[in-house]
């Protein structure tokens, strides 16, 4: 349960213009709500300044017309996770269609509208016109969910987009609930989990965003006041959002940073289960798992190739200009890349990657770990999150420096394991970074991210001469296939003058010193 005391909870979901039929034919919706929908229109009107003083500040100023009546609404602050937008919002009945300064209750804002230069500035920048129909849904265990479809579109000076979306708000009960109406819906109708609110939308019409950066993994919120389960929440749920915010990203077009982010981003929820297991088993969920583990696999050949075509391939070439079978390698890679690359951009949009990222909000919520957990375990989870982070920093620090004996002598798989377990510590150093003192934490960081790097290089070549043989596979080429050897040989030499320069590297890990005893 949550306290939603001038709190909105809702999850976003946007639905095509052709399911809707199939939507409101759902048999869900006359179990959960046998008196049917009431429909309204709705017209919504944005204020901002030209600078877009309020939108740069995360708050959203609007009069809504609903029938007869004005309704002036402020929302601010929040969170949006796997679309379950998290809002402070106040509302008060206005009398005309223009924003009532005295009809603030909240103090902060109060003084943020106190300015009267700030008012003078304020005017409409973009408006909001569609039908509501609304269920009132009240599931088995009571929890109370308003479901609206709305139908219609954002309009500004600069252009108009549509409004096809469907919003379950909680109006008393469990958040999960949320995410399991939305899961029982999409059995029957595709429904994807959108974190642009109607305002962004409106926003980008004004000012269309130039093209993102992808999002790199950010430090999660820990504090020693923690528990151990507290802080697994606080760092699956940043792994979701950064995982989210590429897919959408993706979705506007293609970028090889997307996809290496989103796979990273699996990777690091994928550590955290593993991590926390150790105190409770039941959080290494086999069937989430699964998913994640088949999400990685259909955006790993893209990554493989787009390192192949952008990095492997190109100091090749540059060295031996007048190859021909470079050049004729180039072309059957570059066609093998766009097949893997169309692979990934259909995964991270298909149903099955929209129902994986409703199931992880549902779990995660839900907390199914506990349920049977006996004692000892939940006294595992409730620990303090120092505890737990120390003794588990220094297990697998362990770990790593075991692996690592007899560097230069370590075969291809070895290397690989090596590299896996470096990429384990360091996700748990990053994980826990923010107990710790800033210093000593980015030091231990920033040598395991040197040898991490190191080792994925050499990764990155063991990789390359699997995807040849992909390329050759098509075979008959006597000049291409000649150019595979000529890669082949590269390789083989700067591996030669990875690994001697690999001694250096890792010393410089061995002596850091780490950061949790302190």
């Amino acid at each position: 349960m949550v306290d939603m005391d001038n709190t909105e909870i809702e999850l976003k979901l946007l639905i095509d213009p052709a399911d809707v039929p199939r939507l409101r034919r759902h048999p869900l919706l006359k179990a959960l709500c046998p008196a049917g929908p009431k429909a309204r229109r709705l017209s919504s009107t944005y204020f901002d300044t030209d600078d877009f003083f309020l939108k740069n500040r995360d708050i959203a100023l609007r009069v809504r017309r609903d029938g007869r009546r004005w309704v002036q609404t402020v929302k601010g602050g929040g969170s949006v996770q796997a679309g379950l937008h998290r809002r402070d919002e106040w509302e008060a009945p206005v009398a005309h269609n223009r924003p009532d300064f005295t009809k603030f209750v909240d103090a902060g804002v109060i003084a943020l509208f106190s300015d009267e230069t700030l008012r003078q500035r304020l005017h409409p920048v973009f408006v909001t016109v569609f039908t509501r129909t609304v269920w009132l849904l009240e599931t088995e265990a009571g929890d109370q969910v308003e479901m609206a479809l709305d139908r219609g579109e954002v309009r500004a000076e600069q252009g108009r987009a549509p409004i096809s979306e469907v919003e379950l708000e909680l109006k008393a009960g469990h958040p999960a609930a949320l995410y399991e109406l939305a899961l029982a819906l999409q059995d029957v109708v595709p429904l994807r989990p959108e974190n642009a609110s109607k305002a962004e939308r409106g926003y980008a019409l004004g000012a269309p965003p130039p093209a993102l950066a992808a999002v790199k993994a950010a430090a999660p919120e820990v504090g020693p006041e923690m528990t151990a389960e507290a802080a697994f929440r606080a760092i699956a749920w940043n792994c979701v959002g950064q995982l989210q915010d590429n897919q959408a990203r993706l979705q506007q077009g293609y970028d090889a940073e997307y996809i290496h982010q989103m796979r990273v981003a699996v990777r690091r929820l994928r550590s955290a289960l593993n991590l926390f297991s150790a105190a409770a088993p039941a959080i290494k969920d086999a069937a989430l798992v699964g998913e994640l583990r088949w999400l990685v696999g259909e955006l790993g050949p893209a990554r493989d190739w787009d390192v192949f075509l952008a990095e492997t391939l190109p100091p090749v070439i540059e060295a031996r200009p007048d190859d021909a079978g470079l050049g004729r390698l180039r072309q059957a890679a570059a066609r093998v890349g766009d097949a893997a690359r169309a692979k990934a951009c259909a995964a991270s949009a298909s149903a099955r990657y929209y129902r994986l990222l409703l199931e992880l909000g549902r779990w995660l919520w839900r907390a199914p770990w506990r349920e049977g957990a006996r004692a000892e375990m939940l006294a595992q989870l409730d620990q303090p999150l120092a505890s737990f982070a120390a003794a588990t920093l220094a297990k697998r620090h362990r770990r790593l420096r075991r692996r690592g004996r007899r560097l230069g002598k370590l075969s291809v798989e070895q290397r690989h394991e090596l590299r896996i377990a470096a990429k384990k510590v360091r996700y748990a150093a990053e994980f826990f970074a923010g107990l710790y003192p800033h210093k000593a934490a980015r030091a231990y960081v920033r040598a395991l991210a040197g040898l991490q790097d190191e080792l994925g290089v050499l990764n990155d070549q063991a990789v390359t001469e699997r995807l040849l043989a992909q390329i050759e596979a098509g075979g008959g080429d006597l000049l291409r296939e000649r150019a595979v050897g000529v890669i082949i040989g590269w390789n083989a030499c700067n591996t030669r003058t990875r690994l001697a320069g690999m001694a250096q590297v890792w010393k410089r890990f061995r002596r850091c010193k780490v950061f949790w005893d302190e």
